[in-house]
């Protein structure tokens, strides 16, 4: 990797460099969420409601700069028996394959068992098949899917994927 990763707690100054970083994510690959640009006010609500929470919202800093970060929230797509979190992580298209997204997910990982989550989960377009790699080998397993998901008005067949941790 050449440079040190450091994975941190976003701060409110890591929101412009954030914004930029998922901007660019959306514009780029198929995503099952839904396709929006966020602006600085949405990106500051999205910070601040992650704080108000209590989710985390982590930072991946190389060489002084902001390279990813990966969020939770509470899972809502059906009714879980146990706390489970699901997650968003994005890189800067310059740093992708360096160990950005992993080095994000394990310190997700470590958070969340330490606040007591029994899953991560993980929903993903069937088209980003990188995505799907990067999620199947580091343990996640499909555990079904959705077809009724809209991008665009297009209609979307997302992956469902899941990590115990308890």
């Amino acid at each position: 990797m050449g440079q040190q990763l450091i994975i941190r707690e976003a701060v409110e100054e890591d929101e412009t460099m954030m914004r930029c970083i998922y901007n660019a994510c959306m514009e780029r690959e198929p995503w099952a969420s839904d396709y929006r640009l966020y602006t600085e006010k949405a990106m500051h609500s999205f910070f601040e409601e992650k704080k108000e929470k209590g989710y985390p919202v982590l930072a991946a800093v190389m060489g002084g700069r902001l390279v990813g970060f990966i969020s939770a929230k509470q899972f809502t797509e059906w009714k879980t028996e146990g706390n489970v979190w699901e997650y968003g992580v994005y890189v800067d298209g310059a740093c992708r394959r360096m160990g950005v997204a992993t080095a994000l997910l394990e310190s997700l990982c470590t958070r969340a068992v330490e606040e007591g989550v029994e899953s991560l989960m993980a929903c993903i377009d069937v088209k980003n098949v990188p995505s799907l790699w990067f999620h199947e080998n580091r343990g996640f397993i499909s555990v079904g899917s959705f077809t009724k998901w809209r991008k665009e008005g297009e209609p979307r067949t997302v992956a469902l994927y899941e990590l115990e941790l308890t």
